[in-house]
């Protein structure tokens, strides 16, 4: 993630007050798509008996939102409850104690097994919550008990004391939420696509839903009066579906919403269409900072994506825009110059530097940072591409992406499904690899069509049947991608005839 972009004008809500993080999110109702202000949000949901919290837990400005949601909701004078993802069922007896000031922060932290973002991420939430004298429910399966069941055995390998910690009664979550399940976690070994909700009562993430849910619920009965407010990762309530369909499964007509968090790279620019069915408020945040991730934690900061251009004359009339992604080892100099001579006058040519430079290592993605290099990439190639078509006298349908080895894996991540890359081509040597692992997106509304053609990419022989079990998987979200296999001596040929022919040249 990169924070890029000046700083929109705050929305004032209805009362006329500017709330201090209006600076950095953008709220929306998704009943009406309309722009809402924080402190109007908070009158909204305090008449609520549960406010569902989806958050992507690593984001700083996320975790700012959440506490200040806590407090706003505690300040119009509610009583709040909080319950925690977290938090395993175990250790509610500690985190009773350290709230209750009997025990000390490390004597807490050594008992509570805290996940390893707790100082940056959830630390300000307790720490509130102590002071203010707010409860605290753990809400979730304890972390040995779930790995015990996916790892030993089933619900039948646990003892009474475990099975206790995991909530009593099962309930199907539906079937949109396992469809869109296992397009997530696709490639990483989880549950086979097809079970019935039924079937998958006791797979692990049925048990950390069900769990929450009845946490929940037991919350609700022990605070009749009081506002609780469930945070969990966005998956388990994205939709309403997940932890708050297990609540209503066993609370009807419980009075709800969810808040959606989401951070986004183009915060000015973010919108949401009336009936979104994220969450009942979608909050996009202004990423600044993120917690421990693959061993360091990180802040943001405005970064160049460097290019070389070659333009025809605009007396030469508009002109297809070729965007390639130079390798590490290249002068994009020499290659801009190569490629002139490989096209001929006609034209626009664009060579992008690697985000990344040496002789060695990766050019554009850092296989420990991979889902941060290619939102990045792919938000400044966006901005280029927009920057392009405004100064510049370009074909805007005629707008190529293409690329070879990493920069070729990078660009089908960033292109797939696109709409603003209708035309890409990637010769990319290895099998799908994390691409074939990237969770997919919904499938398509009625009438939505890829303006297509898509994604192109060249492969050997040996990794074609694997390009082509992801070409179908793409397929079925409306995300073409062509397969098509080369020999390593014909593949520098065949890159440039597919270039031209998507160039119309």
């Amino acid at each position: 993630m990169l924070a890029i972009g000046c700083h929109g004008i705050p929305v004032t809500s209805s009362s006329g007050s500017v709330h201090p993080l209006d600076q950095l999110v953008r709220i929306h109702r998704s009943s009406d798509g309309l722009e809402s202000g924080f402190d109007e949000m908070i009158a909204r949901l305090r008449d609520n008996q549960v406010v569902f919290v989806g958050e992507t837990h690593i984001d700083e400005v996320t975790h700012r939102v959440e506490l200040a949601l806590l407090k706003g909701l505690h300040q119009s004078g509610r009583s709040v409850v909080v319950s925690l993802e977290m938090f395993g069922r175990d250790r509610q007896g500690i985190l009773d104690d350290y709230l209750a000031g009997s025990i000390s922060e490390d004597e807490f932290l050594a008992g509570s097994d805290p996940w390893n973002n707790y100082e940056t991420g959830y630390r300000p939430i307790i720490e509130w919550a102590r002071i203010a004298g707010v409860p605290v429910i753990a809400a979730n399966v304890p972390r040995p008990v779930w790995r015990k069941v996916a790892f030993g055995g089933g619900l039948e390998a646990l003892d009474e004391e475990s099975r206790a910690t995991i909530a009593e009664q099962l309930l199907p979550n539906s079937d949109r939420y396992w469809q869109r399940y296992d397009r997530t976690v696709r490639g990483h070994g989880h549950a086979p696509a097809g079970q019935s909700p039924e079937d998958r009562l006791e797979k692990v993430q049925s048990l950390w839903d069900n769990t929450m849910a009845e946490s929940v619920v037991r919350a609700l009965d022990e605070y009749p009066e009081a506002l609780v407010v469930h945070i969990n990762g966005g998956f388990h309530t994205l939709e309403g579906d997940g932890v708050a369909h297990q609540v209503r499964l066993r609370r009807s007509g419980v009075e709800a919403e969810t808040v959606h968090i989401i951070p986004s790279l183009d915060l000015d620019r973010f919108d949401v269409e009336k009936g979104d069915r994220r969450g009942d408020w979608i909050v996009a945040t202004r990423p600044l900072a993120r917690g421990l991730h693959a061993g360091g934690l990180a802040v943001f900061m405005p970064r160049p994506l460097r290019y070389r251009i070659d333009a025809p004359a605009r007396s030469s009339g508009s002109a297809p825009l070729l965007i390639w992604l130079a390798a590490v080892e290249k002068d994009a100099g020499e290659v801009l110059t190569a490629w002139r001579e490989e096209l001929g006058p006609e034209p626009c040519i664009v060579v992008v530097e690697p985000i990344y430079s040496g002789s060695s290592g990766p050019g554009w993605i850092d296989e420990d940072h991979r889902d941060e290099d290619v939102a990045t990439v792919g938000f400044g190639l966006q901005r280029l591409r927009e920057q392009l078509l405004e100064q510049r006298h370009l074909q805007a349908d005629r707008v190529v992406l293409a690329g070879r080895g990493e920069a070729a894996d990078l660009i089908a991540s960033v292109a797939i499904g696109d709409p603003d890359w209708p035309r890409t081509v990637a010769h990319i040597s290895e099998a799908p690899g994390w691409f074939g692992m990237e969770g997919l997106p919904d499938p398509p509304q009625p009438g939505q069509k890829h303006p297509g053609p898509g994604v192109r990419v060249l492969v050997a022989a040996q990794h074609e049947d694997a390009w082509q079990r992801e070409s179908v998987a793409r397929a079925s979200v409306g995300a073409p991608l062509i397969v098509e296999v080369v020999t390593d001596e014909a593949a520098d040929t065949t890159l440039n005839q597919r270039i031209r022919g998507a160039l119309g040249l």
